[in-house]
């Protein structure tokens, strides 16, 4: 398995260690974030370049801002304009866009003076900029707004779903939300409305179901648009790994796809699962539990972020740390 290594700052300067806690890149970087897809962003003064997970600079840091690694390559901004580069350093698409998303399904939303279009990876543009508006592809259509309205090309440009959505999010699970006389509903890739627009909010799809809202209270749907779990929360979060996060009042818990609590709504705020440990919230200071909603690392930590490879970053007394899934630390100043 490829080794993880975590950012730690040490006397000013940003390195990385494993996670068992010892150093694999000495800390000689001005700034340094998480890897993605093999290397790193760090800078060295006021530029920015990557490092792979030996600490070699194998994108050099010449540019003015950079974004994370997508797809094989990475936005960079040169002179507030944008272009990117691929993971030997080589800038594959001259910096000239005014804005750029990040790669998604091998294309990348640019926009050039007003408009919107999309580029490939070689920086060809595919869909010339005419666009208002253009957002990410997903499940091979993007949306996109033309005159004052919303729909949805495919990867050729092609107008598949006619604009004429005043507010639409882009598909999830072969479902699309679309707002219909100021209601929302869920259109399919045909464009054909397979759910009724009659909610006053409504989320994408994920793992099958979806929120929704009735009543001022928040349930869940599933793609025939029957209700499973009815509206009785005050907010609800997607689902994720079988469990989604739910609120009454100014507590939160954690309910299955039957909708039974497994995690009581109880905690004053609840964060992501990973790795079998939920990060909740109490009394200010945070922890995690297990999906028994045992305590497993007691809440004494300003912040924390979600395990990976087994080791969390949290925050105690203002200093960042890194600690493993008993709780130890492995990293500390």
């Amino acid at each position: 398995m490829e080794k993880v290594l975590y950012p730690i700052k040490l006397d000013g300067k940003y390195g990385y260690i494993d996670n068992t806690g010892k150093i694999s890149i000495e800390p000689n970087f001005d700034y340094a974030e998480e890897f993605s897809e093999g290397l790193a962003m760090v800078s060295i003064g006021e530029n920015f370049g990557f490092i792979n997970k030996e600490g070699d600079i194998v994108v050099e840091a010449e540019y003015d801002d950079a974004y994370d690694f997508r797809e094989g390559l990475a936005m960079v901004e040169v002179n507030g304009k944008y272009g990117c580069v691929d993971n030997t350093g080589k800038l594959v698409v001259k910096a000239e866009y005014d804005e750029a998303y990040d790669f998604s399904e091998g294309l990348a939303a640019v926009k050039l003076g007003y408009k919107w279009g999309y580029i490939d990876k070689e920086g060809k543009a595919v869909i010339e900029p005419k666009f208002l508006y253009a957002d990410d592809f997903k499940e091979d259509l993007a949306l996109v707004q033309s005159g004052g309205k919303l729909g949805y090309i495919d990867k050729l440009g092609k107008e598949v779903i006619g604009a004429k959505y005043d507010y639409a999010y882009g598909f999830s699970e072969g479902l699309a939300v679309v707002q219909v006389n100021s209601k929302y509903g869920y259109i399919n890739k045909s464009g054909d409305i397979v759910i009724a627009p009659k909610y006053r909010e409504a989320s994408s799809f994920s793992e099958g179901l979806a929120v929704i809202e009735g009543n001022g209270k928040y349930g869940f749907i599933n793609a025939k648009g029957e209700m499973i779990i009815s509206p009785k929360y005050d907010w609800a979060d997607n689902f994720y790994e079988g469990f989604a996060a739910v609120a009454i009042k100014e507590k939160y818990g954690f309910i299955d796809k039957s909708g039974v609590e497994i995690i009581p709504v109880k905690f004053d705020n609840v964060d992501t699962i990973s790795e079998d440990l939920i990060s909740v919230e109490v009394n200010g200071k945070w922890g995690y539990i297990n999906k028994a909603g045992k305590f497993i690392i007691e809440p004494i930590f300003d912040e924390v972020s979600k395990f990976v490879d087994g080791v969390a970053k949290v925050v105690f007394e203002n200093r960042t740390r890194y600690i493993n899934k008993n709780g130890d630390y492995i990293w500390k100043l």
